[in-house]
């Protein structure tokens, strides 16, 4: 009988224990998940405008990332036309009258350089997944990026051109933004010091569609190979159409904005063998997911959109409430992203991942 009895009250100790367990767990994931819920998060992209394709892409990357990830945050759009002026008002408006706790902005170079200043006067954390320009890792504590820098890109960009390539005179057209000056200047360098020259380096201003001057410098010149920096959509498409106008015939690169849909919707036969070297768009992994849900291949910074969103929760759900302490915990991070390994280093910046597409019977093909 007292076997039975110690019997029965060993079996009512390890219930009363399996309740506990798992009352505590119940509670853990309810602190995690009350963590994010009412979290407001801002998201200043351009929705309209010359770079509205790069927004809503990255919007659909968000879209994503919050429903995979399981997230209750609320995520406030702003506009911001890829304008500077826009961009201060887009985050002042989010601080001040949306008190939204971080945010995701912007994918331009010269509107985030805008913003960041606000963000750091207010202890906000500002993350982009798309602006690449050298000048954002040292403007401020409080600005990541989920995309690598052009001190990256045009490093790798040149050694592709070189050692890939074979090519040694290279001609640079550019757009007079932060961006594109950045980057030439990136390229140029490391082009040159790769034994390369560089025989002309020619800019044209925003959203120009006659190119005619810069590229008869450039054909003058004699290259072997162009480079193409843009992110108009518009100026992207007439390069390649005057290149061909003017018969320069020589190989041509083009940097990450050039690939879109748009170039071969309407630049046609003039973007046959146009060469891509761009940011990852994405693991294998993200790409089905993203596919599945839309439909359609990840347009740029669709991934690192994701990622931009995935750091932001991580660092919630680890407790972190303030703008100091959602900062902190990003410098801490280190995870498998959308588009890679996502580890931030002192200045906020990620080292990434970078993919070659080559344009062959009117499609963008993977080359590495």
């Amino acid at each position: 009988m007292a076997n039975k009895v110690n019997q029965a009250q060993l079996w009512v100790g390890i219930i009363i224990l399996i309740i506990a367990v798992i009352g505590l767990v119940v509670i853990y994931s309810g602190n995690i998940q009350t963590r994010t819920s009412g979290a407001r998060i801002g998201v200043i992209i351009p929705l309209t405008g010359d770079a509205a394709s790069y927004g809503a892409s990255v919007k659909k990357g968000l879209e994503l990332a919050k429903k995979e990830l399981g997230l209750e945050l609320e995520l406030i759009f702003e506009d911001s036309k890829c304008d500077e002026a826009e961009a201060v008002n887009s985050i002042n408006k989010l601080i001040s009258s949306d008190k939204v706790n971080a945010i995701i902005g912007e994918l331009c170079s010269g509107a985030t350089l805008a913003a960041a200043p606000i963000a750091e006067q207010n202890n906000i954390v500002l993350i982009s997944p798309g602006a690449t320009s050298p000048d954002i890792t040292s403007a401020g504590e409080y600005l990541f990026r989920t995309v690598p820098s052009d001190s990256f890109q045009g490093k790798f960009g040149a050694e592709i051109v070189y050692h890939r390539y074979g090519k040694r005179n290279l001609a640079i057209l550019y757009s007079n933004e932060n961006y594109d000056i950045g980057f030439n200047q990136v390229l140029k360098e490391n082009f040159e010091k790769l034994g390369g020259k560089v025989v002309a380096s020619e800019a044209f201003e925003r959203n120009a569609v006659e190119l005619r001057a810069q590229l008869t410098k450039i054909k003058n010149a004699n290259p072997d190979a162009i480079y193409i920096i843009s992110n108009e959509q518009d100026s992207a498409v007439a390069a390649l159409k005057q290149i061909k106008e003017l018969k320069i015939d020589t190989l041509i690169f083009g940097s990450e904005g050039l690939k879109g849909q748009y170039i071969l919707d309407d630049a046609k036969d003039s973007a046959e063998g146009l060469i891509v070297i761009s940011a990852s768009s994405g693991t294998s992994g993200f790409i089905d997911k993203y596919k599945t849900k839309y439909d359609e291949e990840p347009g740029a910074f669709a991934a690192q959109g994701y990622d931009a969103l995935q750091a932001l929760s991580i660092a919630l759900e680890q407790g972190a409430q303030t703008g100091e302490e959602i900062r902190d915990r990003l410098y801490e991070l280190s995870f498998e992203g959308a588009s890679g390994r996502i580890d931030f280093d002192n200045n906020g910046d990620v080292s990434g991942i970078y993919e070659i597409y080559k344009v062959k019977n009117g499609e963008f093909v993977r080359e590495n």
